[in-house]
């Protein structure tokens, strides 16, 4: 558990302020839950290091009981990424919506105010979103999203809270106005399931709109769900900083990039304290249920009548109840359904494949992946202007440690291919997208996968291979290439020795880039692609590209030729964090002189690598 106190300074209250009423507010949120009713993980088949949404709810009713006792209001907010959320979220996603659908049971039974919409919650299409819209009790909000009118996604609500009478504090109703946004590149990422449907317009404008707007409906404090991630992390969602600036906002709750803030006094500098972000009070809850956001704030009733925040403490309450047992018995039957549905044999591995080292060297997941991948477009490509062109294959590391925890790492052995390893590999079962593309594309690409190491120093030796909290996905290797990653290097200019089959890849050399429409819309903070660079939209998801190879391929023997490598300039050694089990594993590193030394707090085995 984590909190911060920060007071900051309000506009003039007039002359007798220090008498001016006050009252509390407490803001619950959760964010980024991704469908994680039980905390279960369905790709390992064992319950996970919590209980999700069900080990929240008794922390909630706690917290609710505290605001009560102390006289303040309270409203719970989640923000985003709710639907969405591998094995399970594709399994609902298949079924008639109903009011027994376990998402829509639970945010009613715990009593959500409102639901923010984030860009995964879209990626099942408008019908099923608006489906599930319909059934929930409290509204669910997307400002900056624009689709059809009979939409049921609200621009913005206004919730009716009441601050009970607290000793001689008599009781104080308040109106709570709400304001959602997705983060920029949302339409081109859900290009597959928005294109001619639903834009989403640019949340500046959208919220300098809205804020008078609430106000002038009577919104006495307002808070903004952003789902856009924190400045101090991804430049491609930076622009949270100004949006917070905002004249009118009043709190911010953060999602989307499944960090916590606040972080630790000692990570905030005079331009970011603790618990604020662009000068209002801030918080974001992890992910997947880890933690619950109470952002606590006094307002101070001014001359002219309108409350203002004068005062807050920001708290992460981490996910360590025992879990709420209605919740779990709600979605009981739906989480057996499931369980039994990633049990089904797809195919045949001959050989076995993991990612333990995925950032030391490439990984037959990857290979796996990119074989069908390329497979599955082939037929696509064949009679095409571009057929003869040089075919490269984009594969992002997936289920590789990161802020998911030591145990998150896939290992398939041989034997029968079940659908529970399809999910491990690929936990988004994206669309297959061919682009036309330059060499100097393709290096702006690997530049950016290369930033997620941190600049290495040859006298270190214990120095991080990565930069602390790399979101694993953020690496990608692309295979029908050659190259090598310099770690010693600056970023941007960390790859050289790049070539395909036919020799040295030039910056003007056209070859065909297979991805994901995420990646091609940018996604990650990749270069985006405009749609003239589009060759094919393939209506085979990747998780079919899979299957179909698998049950007619046992896939012997080494996948793909090791498209990249390790080489720094000068000497230096760096620390791999992996799983307690890949020691087995680590004769497959050792041209990198792999040495343990010991598991860091987090439970990573660290490897201290030569390079």
């Amino acid at each position: 558990m984590t909190a911060f106190d920060t007071a900051f300074s309000a506009p003039p209250l007039g002359p007798d302020d220090h008498r001016a009423p006050t009252v509390g507010l407490r803001i619950l949120a959760t964010t980024d839950l991704h469908l994680q009713l039980h905390g279960y993980d369905y790709n390992a088949n064992t319950q996970g290091r919590h209980f999700g949404l069900a080990g929240l709810a008794p922390q909630i009713r706690e917290a609710r009981a505290e605001a009560q006792q102390n006289g303040m209001a309270c409203v719970l907010f989640d923000n985003g990424d709710v639907l969405q959320g591998g094995a399970l979220g594709a399994f609902l996603a298949a079924q008639p919506v109903t009011d027994k659908h376990p998402l829509i049971q639970a945010l009613n039974t715990i009593g959500y105010d409102a639901i923010g919409v984030g860009n995964h919650d879209l990626d099942f299409g408008l019908p099923y979103l608006d489906a599930i819209a319909d059934h929930l009790d409290m509204p669910m909000i997307a400002s900056n999203l624009r689709g059809p009118a009979a939409s049921t996604i609200q621009r913005s609500a206004i919730i009716n809270v009441t601050a009970p009478s607290c000793g001689s504090n008599p009781a104080v109703p308040l109106k709570i106005g709400a304001i959602s946004v997705l983060p920029r590149g949302t339409d081109q990422w859900n290009a597959n399931v928005l294109s001619g449907q639903a834009t989403v317009q640019d949340y500046h404008k959208i919220i300098h709109r809205a804020v008078p707007a609430l106000r002038s409906a009577g919104a006495d404090v307002i808070v903004l769900l952003a789902h856009l991630g924190s400045a101090e992390f991804h430049s491609e969602t930076g622009a949270n900083l100004a949006l917070a600036s905002i004249p009118g906002i009043d709190a911010v709750i953060l999602g989307h990039t499944h960090e916590t803030f606040p972080p630790s006094p000692s990570a905030c500098d005079q331009n970011s304290p603790a618990g604020r972000i662009g000068g209002r009070p801030a918080i974001m809850p992890g992910h997947h249920g880890s933690h619950l956001g109470v952002l606590d704030i006094t307002l101070q009733s001014g001359t002219d009548h309108r409350w203002r925040v004068c005062a807050h403490q920001a708290e992460l309450r981490e996910n360590k109840s025992a879990p709420c047992k209605n919740l779990l018995s709600a979605s009981a039957q739906m989480h057996g359904l499931v369980r039994r549905h990633l049990e089904e044999p797809i195919g045949q591995l001959d050989h076995r494949v993991h990612n333990y080292f995925s950032f030391a060297a490439p990984t037959q997941t990857c290979a796996l992946l990119a074989k069908a991948k390329r497979a599955a477009i082939t037929d696509q490509l064949r009679g095409r202007a571009n057929a003869d062109l040089p075919v490269v294959v984009a594969v992002s590391a997936q289920t590789a440690g990161g802020r998911n925890g030591a145990e998150n790492f896939v290992d398939i052995a041989p034997g029968p291919f079940l659908r529970r390893d399809l999910t491990a590999l690929c936990p988004h079962d994206n669309e297959i997208w061919a682009l036309r593309a330059t060499g100097r594309d393709i290096r702006g690409w690997l530049e950016h996968a290369a930033t997620v190491f941190q600049t290495l120093q040859p006298d270190k030796p214990d120095q991080m291979l990565l930069h602390p909290g790399t979101a694993p996905f953020h690496f990608l290797t692309m295979f029908g290439l050659y190259y090598a990653i310099d770690p010693a290097k600056p970023a941007g200019n960390r790859i050289s020795k790049l070539r395909c089959d036919h020799g040295p890849l030039l910056a003007s050399d056209a070859v065909v880039l297979v991805t994901d429409q995420f990646r091609a819309g940018g996604g990650g903070g990749y270069p985006a692609f405009d749609a003239q660079s589009v060759l094919v939209r393939h209506d085979v998801s990747l998780h079919s590209a899979v299957e179909n190879m698998t049950s007619h391929d046992g896939m012997a023997g080494d996948l793909w030729k090791r498209p990249w490598a390790l080489k720094t300039s000068v000497p230096a050694k760096a620390i791999l964090q992996t799983a307690p089990r890949a020691k087995p594993y680590l004769h497959e590193i050792a041209h990198l002189n792999p040495m343990e030394c010991g598991l860091s707090e987090e439970g990573f085995l660290q490897i201290r690598l030569s390079l």
